[in-house]
């Protein structure tokens, strides 16, 4: 079988013939997001900001370099640490001391989950989050965070402080020990030995020269002669000292003691009360630049969105399901696809029509009887303006088959058997209206309903079903006696007003199918029906023989056999595609000849523009009605 690349026109036929697929597709979809987002927690988020400023140098203590990406990064850590997270908890009063391991764990956990923080840009801000389905709880949360890690913040460096200042303490008891021990060695050794002191002055001369040496280093190299003046000193100074008798080198040396243990007492007492002012000093190390406040809406779930993508996922997922069942879907839908599978010319397209009768209430899904046959009744072109869509498409169909019988010789009746492939397809009101085209068209037409298991000709036009084609064969009736005219139709059940002004009803006559039979074939098959036929070739000009569907009767075979050319009747998207192929094949098998497809029942979704201008014109054409009107196409 051939296959086709589909265009955008065949896309927006499938979206306007699939339309409430997608549309209840859409409907599923979009209630189903919205189920789910209304079962949905709604999550609120708070956040408070804070500015962390470099961090204050501690006196005593050696700091680095502030290096603001790592002593951010290392603030965030801290913020979100299972010890802030405690320390709000306590603040809270969420846990107590007589809390226990667990509880007090599982609380800090939660808190921890709640919160989150993150470096606003490269500044010294970070924004700490908070998220709860409580929206006051979410506020007080994170403003409870930032205070807490500030407070920490401030007990850190105060508890650095204290420890600094206990260490100094205990250094500068000791250095002051030692200052004492010193002096005490220095003062006896004195007394003892009675050295002058010339020794502890030839060391402090010795000393200044060597500082004095260090800071000319800085500048000059060893070869410079202020350089090679002070170590010429220093050395006269040292072999000055060796002549020094012992008692004065001792006093020298005790003397440098005391001078150093001296010096460190003084820095250490400086230190001391640095450390002691520090430690009384409480200094933010970071502040709350922006406090949270209550949210006034959730941000889980997030309704817009997930509205957005119900309805963009409804659209996508209706518009694939329409593909799948338009792929799925075994019938045929354009006339290009009748024409190339079936290698049939479309002989007519006969638009779908809306009508009252089809307002009539149906009962589980079924129709009585006769609001079939009212509702069958009111698609008669009896009932339709003549320059309705509906109309036009049979004159339309008995145009091309004036061309399709033109190689035919044109004294010798046109003899048209329509069938179809299957029941409910529009056989019989398709013969029905076309006979009444014809004849309103001149044409001398002849009617004849063949379909004798299920006749419905009859009720149709509302006549007698009796005499019929069946009462010729079994009771030898006439042509005469079995045919309707006129008369039969003033006196039936369409209405004498509406036969009155039809013009060109005289022109049709029908033959119904009589009695209920047995077996119909032994009907069709019989000798009086072959006679029945050339008589009724002798006087009318057209024949439209009403046959049952060929996939289910042998009947239109026989009947096919008197026919000029047979008529398939496809209603689009009732039956499947091979059965309609398999239809034509039965019929062309026994050497029958198919003129053609009429396509009955369309619908402008099943066709839309794909047939190009004139099929829209159709259903946008304005028709006037007798009384001079301007009305719309019903169709």
């Amino acid at each position: 079988m051939a296959q086709y690349e589909l265009s955008i026109q065949d896309y927006w036929r499938i979206i306007k013939r699939r339309r409430w697929i997608i549309f209840f597709t859409l409907i599923a979809v979009l209630g189903s997001v919205i189920i789910f987002t209304n079962l949905q927690t709604q999550i609120y988020q708070a956040m408070a900001t804070v500015k962390v400023e470099p961090n204050l140098a501690i006196p005593g203590v050696a700091t680095e370099m502030f290096d603001v990406y790592t002593a951010m990064n290392t603030e965030v850590k801290i913020i979100k640490s299972a010890v802030v997270a405690e320390l709000a908890a306590k603040k809270l009063g969420l846990v107590s001391s007589s809390s226990s391991e667990g509880e007090r764990q599982g609380i800090v956990s939660g808190i921890q989950g709640k919160i989150n923080a993150e470096r606003v840009g490269d500044t010294n801000l970070i924004n700490i989050f908070a998220i709860s389905s409580d929206p006051s709880e979410t506020a007080k949360l994170a403003n409870t965070m930032a205070e807490v890690y500030i407070q920490k913040g401030i007990e850190d460096r105060s508890r650095r402080a204290r420890e600094l200042r206990e260490f100094i303490e205990i250094q500068v008891s000791d250095a002051e020990m030692k200052l004492k021990k010193s002096e005490d060695k220095l003062r006896k050794y004195t007394e003892q030995s009675g050295a002058k002191g010339i020794g502890g002055f030839l060391s402090q001369r010795l000393m200044d020269l060597e500082n004095k040496k260090s800071e000319l280093l800085k500048k000059y190299t060893e070869q410079h002669p202020e350089i090679q003046k002070i170590r010429q000193q220093t050395e006269n100074i040292e072999n000055e000292m060796r002549q020094l008798p012992a008692e004065e080198l001792e006093y020298a040396r005790l003397s440098r003691e005391v001078k150093i243990n001296e010096e460190l007492y003084t820095l250490l007492a400086k230190r001391f009360k640095e450390a002691q002012i520090s430690e009384a000093d409480r200094v933010q190390s970071a502040f709350i630049v922006t406090p949270a406040l209550e949210p006034t809406y959730p941000i889980k779930p997030n309704k817009t969105m997930n509205m957005s993508l119900g309805l963009f996922l409804g659209i996508f997922v209706g518009f694939v399901l329409a593909l799948v069942i338009e792929n799925l879907d075994t019938s045929i839908g354009t006339i290009e696809d009748v024409e190339k599978y079936l290698e049939l010319p479309v002989l007519g397209i006969i638009p779908h029509v809306e009508t009252e009768a089809r307002a009539i209430p149906v009962i589980r899904g079924r129709q009585s009887r006769d609001q079939r046959v009212n509702t069958m009744r009111s698609r008669l072109t009896f009932f339709h303006e003549a320059k309705a869509p509906f109309v036009e498409s049979y004159h339309t169909m008995l145009t091309n088959l004036k061309f399709a019988f033109s190689k035919e010789a044109s004294g010798k009746a046109k003899i048209l058997a329509i069938t179809s492939a299957g029941i409910g397809e529009g056989k019989t009101l398709t013969a029905s209206n076309f006979a009444l085209t014809a004849a309103q068209s001149g044409i001398k037409t002849l009617l004849m309903e063949a379909d004798l298991r299920r006749p419905t000709l009859h009720m149709l036009f509302g006549i007698t079903r009796t005499p019929g084609l069946a009462d010729s064969v079994l009771n030898n009736k006439s042509l005469k006696e079995i045919v309707k005219t006129t008369t039969d139709f003033l006196m039936g059940g369409i209405g004498t007003e509406q036969v009155l002004r039809s013009p060109g009803i005289e022109n049709l006559s029908i033959i119904t199918s009589g009695p209920s039979l047995q077996n119909p074939l032994e009907v069709l098959n019989s000798a009086q029906f072959k006679s029945i036929m050339k008589e009724i070739t002798e006087q009318y000009e057209l024949v439209i023989i009403d046959s049952p569907p060929v996939l289910l009767f042998a009947d239109p075979m026989v009947t096919s056999a008197y026919a000029t050319g047979t008529i398939i009747v496809y209603q689009v998207g009732r039956m499947a595609r091979r059965a309609l192929k398999r239809a034509k094949d039965q019929l062309t098998n026994v050497r029958m000849p198919v003129l053609g497809v009429v396509l009955n029942n369309v619908k402008t979704s099943d066709m839309g523009n794909y047939y190009g201008y004139g099929y829209s014109y159709y259903y946008s054409y304005k028709y006037y009605s007798r009384d001079g009107k301007e009305k719309e196409s019903k169709t």
